[in-house]
């Protein structure tokens, strides 16, 4: 059974992983919902779990290059992660430099895990690209970018049309309701909303469905919503010349003040030209480097 999650467990977890890239064997489980504002690819090569992302239940198949955006609640179901297989987070703005084709980035940041079809070309292209982080060498670390790079390009050909990866209401009443109030909020986040809009809509009392929101999701309804305005921000600030103000505008925020004070929370602290200045490339034909 899941511990009780803390008041002020969402700012807990706001911590970014950065880039990291390991080999998992085993069991491993989440207790409770958490939340980093990293990318995750998970591939497992045999075994299986489930998550419990946003409210909705998502299984994790073996032999499947399986992606997220750590920004929404979630954690894995019992009996957690049982098999082998490597994980990887990366910096959410290494994925906006990409300039991704809009389906896949889109649907992650909504709150969806998108995975690819089966390949047999991933399980040695992981393992290779697990040996390159070890090594520590930069010519090794380069490639290892690009090929990740290559690989999400792949990944986004067939975004569009393989729905494969969709969430599903998890068992319980409580749940399968947070389900349709996060696609709810994934639809309508950039337009003017507020819990009592978002309870009309779910038929639910709104004391009730915050109460049910944090329980099944680890964040409040207006947590949920922030790091979905702020993350599309985040992508305009990188793969646009918007002005400030418009990005606030074209993200859901009715002014520049509360837009600054939500983006310096889910930003570490950064501002959003400092945002911009850091994470987007000097030139078009310079690539991010891969560490810093």
């Amino acid at each position: 059974m899941a511990r009780p999650i803390p008041q002020r467990a969402p700012d807990r977890h706001e911590q970014a992983h950065g880039f990291r890239i390991w080999h998992m064997q085993g069991a491993a489980k989440m207790d409770a919902p958490h939340t980093h504002p990293d990318i995750e690819f998970n591939f497992l090569f045999n075994g299986g779990f489930s998550y419990l992302h946003g409210g909705a239940v998502v299984p994790v198949e073996p032999g499947r290059f399986t992606v997220l955006w750590g920004g929404v609640p979630h954690q894995t179901l019992p009996p957690g992660i049982v098999g082998e297989g490597i994980w990887c987070t990366l910096p959410l703005g290494w994925f906006l430099q990409w300039r991704l084709p809009r389906a896949l980035p889109d649907r992650l940041l909504r709150g969806e895990i998108v995975a690819g079809a089966p390949d047999l070309a991933d399980r040695p292209l992981l393992e290779r690209w697990l040996a390159d982080a070890r090594s520590g060498e930069p010519a090794r670390l380069r490639v290892l970018q690009l090929e990740m790079e290559a690989r999400f390009h792949r990944l986004a050909l067939g975004t569009a049309e393989d729905r494969r990866g969709e969430r599903r209401p998890a068992g319980e009443a409580g749940a399968g309701q947070i389900a349709r109030v996060t696609r709810f909020i994934a639809q309508h986040y950039r337009e003017p909303l507020d819990v009592r809009a978002i309870a009309d809509h779910a038929k639910l009392h709104p004391k009730y469905l915050m109460r049910v929101f944090r329980k099944q999701s680890g964040a409040s309804i207006w947590e949920y919503l922030l790091r979905l305005r702020v993350s599309h921000a985040q992508r305009l600030l990188i793969t646009t010349d918007l002005k400030v103000l418009d990005v606030a505008m074209e993200s859901g925020f009715s002014s520049v003040a509360p837009f600054y004070a939500a983006f310096a929370r889910h930003s570490a602290g950064l501002r959003p030209l400092e945002y911009r200045h850091r994470h987007r490339p000097a030139t078009e034909a310079a690539p991010p480097p891969l560490f810093p």
